[in-house]
């Protein structure tokens, strides 16, 4: 459940008036925080011992199959970096995540950053979805072999 229909089905339970001042406080609240640069988030590192374009594909497997949808993916030598969107939840209203991948034919490194933005705690989805992503990706080229 996304962070909009948690409030929708939430402002439910507030009187008339109250309702539209905790649903646009709501709404106002998180692009003010962003403006002023608070933002939350973790980052991590995986070792993988397999080709950079097998991680590549696992990665975006990953993505896909958790709803985080490619954003943008920026070609370098050795790999590339894909940033995804986190969708939001009940917890946070989303965020972004970054996945740099570089290695060679032997040996690939992932780095991954989750942000939250506008949000001093994200209730742990950062380290959920970092986790989740070097699990994925670690179980996909382990059943490749």
């Amino acid at each position: 459940m996304s962070a909009e229909v948690w409030l929708e089905n939430a402002s439910r339970y507030f009187p008339p008036g109250l309702r539209s001042a905790v649903l646009g406080g709501a709404v106002r609240g998180p692009r003010l925080w962003v403006k002023l640069g608070l933002r939350t988030g973790k980052t991590g590192e995986a070792q993988e011992q397999s080709p950079v374009g097998r991680v590549i594909v696992a990665v975006l497997c990953s993505l896909a199959g958790n709803s985080q949808g490619v954003q943008h993916v920026e070609q370098d030598d050795d790999g590339c970096i894909i940033t995804a969107a986190i969708p939001s939840d009940r917890r946070t209203f989303g965020g972004v995540l970054r996945v740099g991948i570089a290695g060679s034919a032997t040996n690939t490194t992932i780095n991954a950053e989750a942000e939250i933005p506008g949000q001093i705690y994200d209730w742990g989805t950062s380290k959920k979805a970092l986790s989740t992503l070097f699990s994925d990706v670690h179980l996909t080229l382990s059943s490749d072999d």
